[in-house]
């Protein structure tokens, strides 16, 4: 195997930009597979990881990565259910086997050498090596011969079961009402999207009015999907969550997707305010400074706050169903909405900028190594 070669993208350093090179196909070891790369979505910070504009610990050399749906190629010695041939999802997120309290996004990431060294094959790549534990049989007779998802469109599962964590954290159930803020980027909107598919009732909230009436028009046939405008006025704001919800309590849950960029904003205590007593809370964005939570009003009513970080493999397992199930849909239709565009490796450098420039709900840039 060691004399076949592939194509791969390596970062040799942060802010070097990216090099086609033509490696061997790694090898597995024990508790790690091979996989032949089929679709791997980029993220909208992608681009800014590798300039160095948004610093997140990656060591460098490596190869770029993100979740994937692939083909298993090669299995470790010690592989007892995948098999070369089958279909699977993997996802990025890799904890330590001996300390699980530590953990990388292979290829993106990091701040742990010794860890980051052992998985530096990435899937911006034909062939990535991972490890066993992170990846997913999928039913590639139900989900691409019967539903005629593409492998594209099942990319989407590495999106949307992060937001199936934070649900499930929760404990958000059929005909919950769910606040979903910011409801317009594509993490938000994959929540909003999870939670439609869970049976529950979505308040949607953000700012920019054009997206949240392509979201009305795409997810009400629900029967289940509201949105707010976002005005920066607490007061306001939180009664027309409550107006929304249909009740002077307010929601049952609460979870966010707040960006680094929404340092400041006061959406966070409105949706706070608007929560009813004994209700939930998941944080699950990436903001890198405090922000200000109604200290009082979590301890008058018992809302408890819980942050979530990727998700764990029953979340994978959850997603997968509620896909297989028809319970969620994706692609471009009623309740998903999805646009995909597609790039091969050869067009990374602009796939990279797409993402940048057009990381909101309801858009993937996707790269078909």
């Amino acid at each position: 195997m060691a004399c076949e070669t592939h194509t791969a993208a390596v970062l040799e350093e942060i802010g070097q930009g990216l090099k086609l090179v033509s490696q061997p196909i790694p090898e597995p070891v024990y508790g790690s597979a091979v996989i032949r790369v089929l679709a791997t979505p980029i993220s909208p910070t992608t681009n800014r990881v590798i300039t160095g504009k948004f610093p997140v610990g990656l060591n460098t050399p490596v190869t770029p990565s993100s979740s994937a749906v692939a083909r298993v190629y090669a299995v470790g010695p010690d592989a007892t259910l995948l098999k070369p041939g089958q279909l699977v999802f993997y996802d990025f997120c890799i904890r330590s086997r001996d300390d699980y309290d530590t953990s990388i996004l292979q290829g993106y990431m990091g701040d742990n050498k010794t860890f980051e060294a052992a998985w530096t094959h990435g899937t911006f790549a034909q062939y990535a090596c991972v490890p066993l534990e992170r990846l997913w049989v999928l039913n590639e007779d139900l989900l691409v011969n019967k539903l005629k998802y593409t492998f594209a469109e099942l990319a989407f599962l590495g999106t949307i079961s992060i937001a199936v964590a934070g649900l499930i954290d929760i404990d958000t159930r059929p005909g919950d009402t769910v606040i979903v803020a910011p409801a317009t980027g594509c993490f938000g909107g994959s929540a909003a999207h999870a939670a439609i598919a869970m049976g529950a009732r979505v308040i949607a909230c953000g700012r920019n009015e054009e997206i949240l009436s392509k979201m009305t028009d795409t997810f009400k046939s629900s029967g289940r999907f509201k949105t707010v405008k976002m005005t920066g006025d607490v007061e306001i704001d939180t009664a027309a969550i409550k107006a929304a919800a249909g009740s002077e309590k307010g929601t049952d849950k609460y979870i966010d997707f707040s960006p680094p960029q929404s340092v400041g904003s006061k959406h966070i205590l409105s949706c706070i305010s608007a929560v009813r007593p004994f209700g939930n809370v998941s944080f699950m964005g990436a903001v890198f400074a405090e922000v200000g939570i109604p200290y009082f009003l979590l301890v008058k009513n018992s809302i408890r706050i819980q942050g979530r970080y990727m998700f764990e493999r029953t979340h994978g397992e959850q997603a997968i169903k509620l896909v297989e199930s028809g319970h969620m849909k994706l692609g471009a239709g009623d309740n998903s909405g999805m646009h995909i565009e597609s790039f091969g490796l050869q067009d990374l450098g602009k796939a990279l900028d797409q993402a940048e420039q057009h990381g909101k709900w309801a858009h993937m840039v996707v790269l078909e190594p």
